[in-house]
């Protein structure tokens, strides 16, 4: 098979299916195709016949001369490619890449185009520039046994190796050293390069071939071609329009001439080139490579191009970052002007800031813990204030039914012990949402305001390991009692004592807090339903959300007040509070519904001065709107923590169908009003389902 060029596109070349009846034009292939037959082979004349019947015989022709065809048979949602030729005065001009691209253009349906071609023919190039990729090759027939080259030109359809775009994230080209490292044993870089095969990045970076690679793939002249190109199948080609390639490599010439002018000096230089202007063309933004020097000369300007040129071990550390920006913004912390996001690579120095000194952990010990962290597929998290600065970092990894925290850092400011707090009410959550009943901090150099929030939180040590309960269970004591021990021996640690059926409330309140979110029903605990407008459930709790963001120390605290007037039910701490979100007026952003639930630590009934001096950084009103509901000189106030806002909030008719099946009041509450624990239980569970 024989074609060759795809230089400028020839606006004068029309394309032309003939028909079968069309000696002329089938005449004319079997003169070309005879002119070419070295490197053809054999065709019977019947067989132009056979294709001009079947539609599948492509002539191209400039003016009324032919000059190059393209032969092929559809088979099994497959095109065949057969002959693919071209006059040789018209090589070069663009001719082989118009019929390769006619025929993908009328079969987009199948497949993809197969080709077979001769190792010896040296052809392997223009395929390339054609769009195919090589995927395999074997002995061939003739008495010399040159291998044959299976050649495909991809769809685009999915299959069972494509990626999914829904989930997929990072799509990164990789160079000939990397893919060595994947083939050959012994390599210095292997394991690095292995690490883009990690379990835990699939589903978030896809490796995929450029031309660059495959014409690299295709100049080895050993058997370790024929390894690579095994190796790499799996691997998706990427195409690019060749006038923007083309560009863009200009362009790259021109930024690397200042810093080497004799750049490229060689064929490699060429390739790295080449590898470069591939990935941008192709619109990826990471290119993987172990050439430090490739990195050097081409990454200022590539990143001009938004694409990251990194060694292997660089990509994996930072893919949560690379993720992240590819994603989604950096998320608001409890709608305060904090935001959470992971880690970035570039963020080892500032990450210095959370190291702890107290426990001697020397400089740059934390920052490689973050890389190991990294590389072994945790979750690494940022907290960052308002101003941008780091405050606070986390990683998590799930095993065995446990959510271990290697790392739990806050930096010494203002808000640190408050942050802490939070960062452990969050931990709860993660080991809520994962069904991993148990919480293990083994950062051993865990910082002062985590480890006093996690002894305030219920936690206990042992040898060195923080250990805390995440009990998801909603019954009765006999039912969480089974879960606390499940999740005790799978631990090892020894069995919490037995739990009781009407247990005070007081006793039931604390095992509520320090095995959060267990909610034991057949306690004496209460629970009432609280009414809250909209305008206040904003700046309280988040719900609705909205676009001002809240105050940054109420946001991020676990601690809130709500203020009420002292007359009607006087609610009885400890207690759970569900939070009832009226309907509010014309600018109401969700309709009424009871949106989360809260633990109630105390009732502090006082002089609203009193009460607001006290309070103030926990509640949303000011000192006006306290004495407003004032009744004979007192407020009173309901100090909370722990808020869970529900995922899916109850709404009004979910409410009256599940106090009518319960007995409790059907009604919208308008103060303080005492429900049933298992009308409680069912509302609750209501608004955790998802």
């Amino acid at each position: 098979m024989l074609a060759q060029g795809d230089a400028a596109t020839p606006a004068s070349i029309r394309l032309v299916t003939p028909g079968p009846h069309d000696r002329e034009a089938i005449a004319a292939a079997i003169r070309l195709g005879n002119a070419a037959r070295a490197t053809l082979g054999h065709m019977p004349f019947s067989a132009y016949d056979d294709a001009a019947a079947k539609g599948t015989l492509l002539m191209a022709y400039a003016d009324d001369h032919a000059v190059g065809y393209a032969l092929y048979a559809l088979a099994r949602r497959r095109v065949r490619l057969s002959h693919l030729c071209v006059d040789p005065p018209r090589r070069g001009r663009g001719i082989a890449r118009l019929l390769v691209e006619r025929i993908s253009d009328l079969h987009r349906d199948h497949l993809g185009i197969a080709a077979r071609c001769r190792r010896d023919y040296r052809l392997g190039e223009m395929w390339i520039r054609l769009g195919f990729a090589q995927r395999g090759e074997r002995p061939g027939r003739g008495s010399s046994g040159e291998p044959l080259i299976d050649w495909w030109r991809d769809h685009d359809h999915p299959n069972l190796l494509s990626a999914d775009s829904d989930t997929v994230l990072v799509r990164a080209a990789i160079d000939m050293n990397v893919v060595r490292d994947l083939t050959e044993a012994g390599r210095t870089n292997a394991d690095e390069s292995k690490a883009l095969l990690a379990p835990h990045l699939v589903g978030l970076l896809e490796i995929v071939r450029t031309a660059a690679l495959n014409t690299e793939i295709d100049r080895l002249d050993s058997d370790l071609r024929a390894q690579c190109t095994d190796r790499v199948q799996t691997f998706p080609s990427v195409r690019s329009d060749p006038a923007a390639r083309a560009h863009i490599i200009d362009e790259l010439q021109r930024h690397t001439r200042p810093l080497d002018p004799a750049n490229p000096r060689d064929t490699q230089d060429l390739l790295d080139l080449q590898h470069v202007g591939d990935a941008i063309a192709a619109n990826l933004n990471v290119l993987v490579t172990n050439d430090q020097e490739l990195i050097r000369v081409y990454r200022e300007v590539a990143e001009r191009h938004g694409l990251r040129i990194m060694r292997p071990a660089d990509v994996v550390i930072h893919i949560d970052e690379l993720a992240h920006a590819e994603a989604y913004r950096p998320a608001s912390l409890l709608d305060t002007g904090y935001v959470e996001r992971r880690l970035r690579s570039g963020e080892n120095q500032t990450i210095e800031a959370l190291r702890t000194h107290l426990s001697g952990e020397r400089p740059r010990e934390l920052q490689s813990t973050v890389n190991r962290l990294a590389v072994s597929g945790a979750q690494r998290m940022g907290i960052y204030q308002p101003t941008g600065e780091l405050v606070a970092a986390y990683a998590t990894t799930e095993s065995s039914g446990v959510l271990r925290v290697p790392l739990l850092r806050v930096a010494n400011q203002p808000l640190a012990d408050t942050l802490a707090r939070q960062l452990l009410f969050r931990l709860r959550q993660s080991a809520r949402d994962g069904a991993l009943p148990m919480i293990q901090i083994t950062d051993p150099h865990l910082s002062p305001q985590a480890r006093l929030a996690a002894v305030d939180d219920g936690f206990q040590e042992t040898d060195g390991t923080l250990y805390g309960y995440a009990i998801a269970a909603v019954g009765p004591a006999a039912e969480v009692e089974r879960a606390a021990i499940s999740a005790a021996r799978a631990s090892g640690l020894p069995e919490p004592a037995p739990l009781r059926s009407g247990m005070p409330a007081v006793a039931a309140a604390e095992l509520e807090r320090v095995w959060w979110p267990a909610k034991i029903i057949d306690s004496e605990l209460p629970t009432y339903l609280i009414p809250i407008r909209q305008p206040f459930s904003t700046q309280l709790l988040g719900v609705p959300a909205s676009i001002f963001p809240r105050h940054d120390a109420l946001g991020i605290s676990r601690e809130h007040v709500y203020y009420r007037s002292p007359g009607g039910t006087r609610p009885q701490a400890p207690a759970r509070l569900l939070w009832y979100m009226s309907k509010g007026g014309t600018t109401t952003q969700q309709p009424a519904a009871i949106i989360a639930c809260s633990q109630l630590d105390a009732v502090v009934t006082a002089p609203p001065d009193d009460l607001y001096d006290r309070f103030q950084h926990l509640g949303v009103w000011d000192r006006n709107t306290v004495h407003g509901i004032a009744r004979d000189g007192y407020a009173q106030a309901l100090r909370f923590t722990n808020t869970e806002i529900f995922p899916r909030p109850v709404s009004r008719q979910t409410f009256r169908r599940l106090a009518l099946a319960h007995g409790g009041p059907a009604a919208p509450p308008q103060q303080p009003t005492r429900i049933a624990a298992t009308l409680f239980a069912a509302i609750y569970q209501e608004g955790r389902a998802r």
